[in-house]
């Protein structure tokens, strides 16, 4: 490999070294071997597959699964019709914001594709290798603006117009804090998403240790805040990491992107992380503040999973309660440990911006799915000032009424049947529908008898819905 590899014209322009290439071609072998190693066992798995007690599918009797015949709708949680026809004319047409105050000459924009793809490999499979502050070099931060942004703007708006308004019932004089907001875009996606918040005089304090993606992020706020004929939020930029002081104690604090890059180069281990973290994203907040709210906002894998569930843990001791997307304040059933199930949610992108779909597919990143993971907590004191986690007894009363969120696509299951995994306070369940759910979708259903059928490969309960 070493003596046939060559340097592209815009690598080397890139400052790409010819060692770095070798690397980056090596591990992409390797992973190719693994992708045809993993095709070839689930090749073998599939092939053997019937149902057993200690095969790879559960088969439990219909008489079994305790049936429900209405489900109520509760809301889900990437409903596009939730933004408005203004700001959704924004999001679809949000690379004229970008490029109205940073325009790319002809050159800039033939390198634009080389610039992304480079930028993806540091954002996946390069990310140990990613030098910290990478936003201050010039072609990433161009990159990011005029890419990823979009793509983030899409799919946090979307989330931000389905949550409960409740959580973002900010007041005139309000005071919120985002951390690692690189081009400040959760404060862009929530101006976009929330049109009650257009008219609310908010201060934000942005923090992240690039001061150019803060400036441009001040920018484009700036811009679309024009565009929706609204006053701009103040912004005070922060330079600096975590942990940074600011001026004053604010009512909110998000956090959007920013462990998946700090966890990684950590050594200890994520519980301990998850308490250090919680307490400094707290330390920002007023202890009398009854008010206060934490939204964080991580890729949805599964070490990202893991971390937002310890977090969740970390945050309900410290008198927090799960505004969303939790259905219960019991102990996490998707937590994310080895072999279980993580907490993620996703959506299809066919109905984002076509341009931005377009442009992804010409540059070889289709994105046909945005996946996130994600906490809201707002302060919700109990008796002692602690909220107790544990998983709730499943002796329920008849007519019980049970809310939960799916949480996976639709799952083929034995005897031509179909089924989703979700979140409720019963703990993990597969519900056995032939309807078509999606995932973050909420329902609500009243139990006639207790919940007692497993799934054996998953350990969920079985519950069948109408």
């Amino acid at each position: 490999m070493t003596d046939k590899t060559e340097l592209k014209w815009y690598e080397k322009k890139q400052g790409i070294t010819l060692r770095d290439k070798q690397k980056r071609l090596e591990k992409k072998e390797i992973r190719k071997e693994r992708r045809k190693s993993s095709r070839s066992e689930h090749a073998e798995k599939k092939a053997s597959d019937v149902p057993s007690k200690n095969g790879t599918v559960s088969f439990v009797p219909k008489s079994r699964i305790p049936k429900v015949s209405v489900a109520q709708d509760s809301g889900y949680l990437f409903d596009i019709s939730s933004i408005d026809e203004k700001a959704r004319a924004i999001i679809d047409d949000f690379d004229s914001v970008v490029s109205s105050i940073y325009p790319l000459t002809s050159k800039q924009r033939a390198l634009l594709p080389a610039d992304i793809r480079a930028l993806k490999h540091d954002l996946t499979d390069e990310r140990e290798e990613r030098r910290v502050g990478y936003m201050n070099e010039k072609t990433a931060l161009s990159a990011y603006l005029h890419y990823y942004l979009w793509w983030n703007i899409v799919r946090l708006s979307r989330l931000f117009a389905n949550m409960p308004s409740s959580f973002f019932n900010l007041k005139d004089g309000s005071l919120a804090l985002d951390i690692g907001s690189g081009p400040l875009t959760v404060p862009i996606a929530l101006l976009l998403a929330r049109p009650e918040l257009r008219s609310k005089k908010i201060t934000w304090y942005c923090m992240d240790i690039s001061a150019q993606a803060l400036l441009s992020g001040e920018n484009i706020l700036l811009a679309t805040a024009a565009r929706l004929d609204c006053e701009p939020w103040k912004v005070v930029r922060v330079k600096g990491p975590i942990g940074t002081e600011i001026k004053e104690k604010v009512d909110f604090v998000s956090c959007a992107n920013v462990f998946n890059e700090i966890v990684q180069g950590e050594q200890m281990p994520p519980d301990y992380l998850a308490k250090k973290y919680a307490l400094q994203i707290l330390s920002y907040i007023e202890k009398k503040n009854d008010d206060s709210r934490v939204l964080i906002i991580e890729p949805g894998v599964p070490a990202c999973g893991r971390f937002v569930s310890l977090l969740r843990s970390a945050f309900m001791k410290r008198s927090y309660r799960i505004a969303s997307p939790c259905t219960h304040c019991g102990t996490c059933p998707m937590d994310g440990k080895r072999g279980g199930k993580w907490c993620n949610y996703a959506f299809s992108t066919e109905d984002a911006p076509e341009t931005l779909r377009a442009f992804s597919r010409d540059i070889y990143i289709p994105k046909e799915r945005a996946v996130l993971s994600f906490i809201a907590c707002e302060k919700h004191y109990v008796a002692h000032g602690v909220q107790e986690e544990g998983r709730k007894e499943t002796h329920e009363k008849p007519t019980e009424k049970l809310t939960f969120r799916v949480t996976s696509d639709a799952i083929r299951l034995p005897g031509h049947r179909t089924g989703y995994y979700a979140c409720s306070s019963q703990g993990l369940l597969l519900v056995v529908t032939e309807s078509s759910l999606k995932s973050g979708e909420s329902l609500s259903v009243e139990l006639q008898s207790p919940l007692s059928a497993i799934d054996e490969k998953s350990g969920a309960f079985l519950l069948e819905i109408a």
